[in-house]
């Protein structure tokens, strides 16, 4: 009965908070605007092309994106049963952030075979990172999560400072502007033609593991139980570090790389549902997309009309958070 009255809640709360930010901008919008913008819509009036064009794809790319984050962030943590994996930490955002900025700069063609390549070398550069970061974190056929996490932390500062001697080299005015408002995340770049390929990465990862969700609350017991109560382990590792990747590297690709959704969105849903809870990943998305919604909406009241970068509001509730969960004495879901 809860469960149901949560996700009615998100919901309501996501569609709200769309409706605010479909009124918030250079000019400010009504609700009788913002109808006729849409039932009787005109090319030709500014006002109706900045929110159907301008204003909607935002708010929908960061409902994708903040879900996309809080998704793999909540499939981290089952990977490796550590309460302290997120995307960003682990450096599976950096990873991704570092590969879509070589095409940004020009080190790769924008396109290749008709494919749009700033995903493409996200998402390699999202799995490259995350495999050397899990394979630094194993010791003794165990992960270490105090391992995991400084190895997470070394790689991510490493790929930060490539993306920043990339920028620093760069003799652009223009890209280098606009990479580094990228590299603070930002959904500025939301267009129609974005949105369908961090959004269908997300939905097809969701129908994948929704089949998936039990052996995720088992892995969650440590690999050596989850192997003894007949859990594919290596499998399921395996298909979690490809779906994270490719999911990571759009999200990033698209809006850049945002730190902490992906680390405080799943403690909160486990938090409401429950470890086990047979619809956890959904709620998590659909709490994600909640969350990154209020950020951009706080980050262009705060500085209006195009607002600061996500990143910065995240990190505001991501750090204390973080400092809450470094004070506990076990990171992992099972002793």
């Amino acid at each position: 009965m809860m469960r149901g009255l949560y996700f009615i809640l998100a919901l309501l709360l996501i569609a709200i908070v769309i409706v605010l930010g479909l009124q918030v901008g250079s000019f400010e919008s009504d609700l009788s605007t913002i109808a006729e913008a849409f039932l009787n819509y005109n090319p030709d009036n500014t006002t109706h092309y900045a929110i159907v064009h301008l204003r909607l794809p935002r708010l929908l790319l960061a409902l994708v994106v903040g879900a996309a984050l809080a998704f793999c962030g909540y499939l981290m943590q089952a990977m490796v049963n550590n309460g302290l994996a997120d995307p960003y930490l682990l450096g599976t955002a950096s990873g991704a952030s570092l590969g879509a900025v070589l095409v940004f700069f020009g080190f790769v063609n924008i396109s290749v075979a008709g494919f749009y390549m700033p995903p493409v070398l996200a998402m390699a550069g999202a799995f490259i990172v995350t495999l050397v970061v899990v394979i630094l974190g194993y010791r003794k056929r165990q992960l270490i999560p105090a391992q995991l996490l400084l190895a997470g932390i070394a790689i991510s500062s490493l790929c930060t400072a490539m993306v920043g001697l990339l920028t620093f080299l760069s003799d652009s005015e223009g890209k280098l502007k606009s990479v580094i408002f990228w590299s603070m995340g930002s959904f500025e770049r939301a267009s129609w033609t974005l949105l369908p390929y961090p959004a269908v990465a997300l939905i097809v990862a969701l129908i994948l593991f929704a089949f998936l969700q039990k052996q995720l609350n088992i892995l969650m017991l440590g690999s050596e139980r989850a192997q003894a109560l007949g859990v594919q382990v290596s499998h399921t590792r395996w298909a979690i570090l490809i779906t994270v990747s490719i999911v990571t590297g759009f999200a990033v690709a698209t809006s850049g790389p945002i730190g902490f959704v992906g680390l405080i969105v799943p403690h909160v849903t486990r938090g409401l549902l429950g470890t086990t809870g047979r619809s956890n990943l959904l709620f998590c998305a659909f709490v994600g997309g909640l969350f990154m919604l209020l950020c951009d909406l706080l980050s262009r009241i705060i500085y209006p009309p195009t607002g600061l970068p996500i990143g910065i509001i995240t990190s505001f509730f991501g750090v204390p958070f973080f400092v809450y969960l470094l004070s506990r004495k076990n990171y992992k879901f099972s002793s």
